[in-house]
């Protein structure tokens, strides 16, 4: 009866998932979709799908992206030579990834709480607004593809009790492997396996537990950490670094590790908002929506504060056994970790994306609520449960109403630049559309506001001296030319543009 009712709640966690999505299947590709898939000739081929583990993600992009994803590469390829390179292929592709990850969280929720709990965590977590940038955009899929083998791996862990077959260790450890290929946040793995063990009561922090459990299960964690050596190597060996060698725009202005930590922490009271309240959603994170932290500011102290009250939080909830509290407060900040800045710079300071995977810190919180209610009075359960209801619908709805602003480069950015008039990038991109219909005072308004709002990115600033060099504006190019000169003095294209102001027009 029990296994019956877990199905039937599974299922119907995968249903929602699917059905919430069903609306992006209209959208085409859309932004770094044209590139990585419409653009990429490498995934055209079945000998270049074949080919996908031995190069980087993106096409040119090595050491300077910093990014190793072949297993989603060979994804895109196959969908590309099964479904004809039609968008709504590829679309109902993450559609179903994202519905395997939801019922995953369910069927992973339901080793810790009772089924009903688990899926009111597992249902937030399907409809969850900040999972759209991931679902329905195509190149969002290493998000939804990771998490899927993350969870999946997990889940064989949590039910293998105390003692793990080789064969089940074996299958564990290649989810992890697919895991890492599809995303390399999935790192964090081995350790959260440690604090979904507490929260089985596999051990307590007190009286030594952990050693003791560390004799245990330290066979298995090790072959966990020699895939996780195995995928460093390998990504070292075909991207030639660890992280990437271009950051993200707000990052490229600070100084050195403390300044970049605290510019990084200032995102977590956005993490906070994106969270709990989701009404605006954006495509674009940079300078001017977040900016360079200098010194000490009012969002990085609170970022501060938010990281310092889960970490500790989780810390004194393990050593006060109650290790589902734990697993619930610590697991948004471990699954954050590799894309969070804190550790070392990364391409983005926020994405939404990224708190795919993350974002089920809130399933565990709204499970053990879940949990706690079912000894409350009927009439309490009945009014948690209608607002449960009325937060699932709401965070449905938004998805639904925010998937048609990725069905093209054009809604993306036309979607930003409503929302944040003040995205440099936004302006960018807007100067770039307006230059190829051939309005060059379009162009030119638009490449000058972007300056205006962000004169630090070399490729806005080189873009933007090349355009003013074909309309005649030699003078202009020429300050935009000495500015580059002045930052980049070694690079070549800033020397071309420079020689292209000289010119006699």
């Amino acid at each position: 009866m029990e296994s019956r009712r877990r199905t039937r709640l599974a299922l119907a966690v995968a249903g929602v998932a699917a059905l919430v999505y069903l609306p992006s299947l209209r959208n085409g590709f859309a932004y770094d979709d044209v590139p990585a898939i419409a653009g990429d000739p490498r995934i055209h081929t079945w000998a270049g799908v074949l080919g996908a583990f031995t190069r980087p993600y993106w096409a040119g992009g090595g050491a300077e992206l910093g990014l190793y994803r072949p297993l989603t590469s060979v994804s895109f390829g196959v969908d590309w030579l099964l479904g004809g390179a039609a968008p709504a292929w590829f679309h109902a592709v993450n559609v179903l990834w994202h519905a395997a990850a939801s019922t995953l969280s369910f069927l992973l929720l339901a080793e810790l709480f009772p089924p009903a709990a688990a899926f009111a965590g597992a249902l937030l977590f399907a409809v969850h607004p900040v999972h759209v940038e991931a679902v329905a955009n195509v190149v969002g899929r290493a998000e939804p593809m990771s998490a899927a083998f993350f969870l999946g791996a997990a889940l064989l862990w949590m039910r293998s009790g105390a003692a793990l077959p080789a064969r089940r260790l074996a299958a564990v450890a290649s989810l992890y492997a697919l895991a890492l290929l599809s995303k390399e946040s999935a790192a964090t793995l081995p350790a959260l396996l440690v604090l979904l063990d507490a929260a089985r009561r596999e051990w307590s922090a007190r009286a030594g537990g952990l050693a003791g459990y560390l004799r245990r299960r330290g066979a298995a964690l090790g072959v966990l950490l020699a895939v996780l050596a195995a995928a460093t190597v390998a990504r070292v060996a075909v991207v030639g670094c660890l992280s990437p060698a271009a950051y993200d725009p707000t990052l490229e202005v600070v100084a050195g590790g403390p300044e970049r930590i605290l510019t990084a922490l200032q995102a977590w009271p956005v993490y906070l908002r994106l969270l709990l309240f989701p009404r605006t959603l954006l495509a674009d994170y940079g300078p001017r929506i977040l900016l360079p932290a200098f010194g000490w500011t009012t969002a990085a102290a609170a970022g501060l504060a938010l990281l310092a009250a889960l970490v500790i939080g989780g810390l004194v909830a393990l050593d006060r056994a109650r290790p589902r509290a734990a697993l619930g407060l610590l697991w948004f900040p471990l699954t954050i970790l590799p894309v969070s800045n804190l550790l070392f710079p990364t391409g983005i300071l926020v994405a939404e994306r990224t708190l795919y995977l993350p974002s089920l810190a809130l399933g565990f919180g709204v499970a053990g609520a879940g949990a706690l209610l079912a000894t409350w009075p009927p009439a309490v359960r009945r009014t948690a449960a209608a607002l449960a209801a009325v937060v699932v619908v709401a965070f449905a709805a938004r998805s639904i109403l925010r998937e048609p602003d990725w069905a093209s480069t054009e809604t993306i950015f036309a979607a930003l630049m409503r929302d944040r008039p003040d995205s440099f990038r936004a302006h960018w991109i807007y100067a770039r559309r307006a230059a190829l219909a051939g309005d060059a005072a379009g162009a030119r308004a638009h490449y000058d506001e972007a300056l205006r709002l962000w004169p630090y990115r070399r490729a806005l600033l080189l873009e933007a001296g090349e355009a003013a060099v074909r309309e005649g504006r030699l003078d202009y190019a020429a300050v935009l030319a000495r500015i580059a000169a002045e930052r980049w003095p070694d690079d070549p294209r800033v020397r071309a543009l420079a020689a292209a102001t000289r010119r006699t027009p």
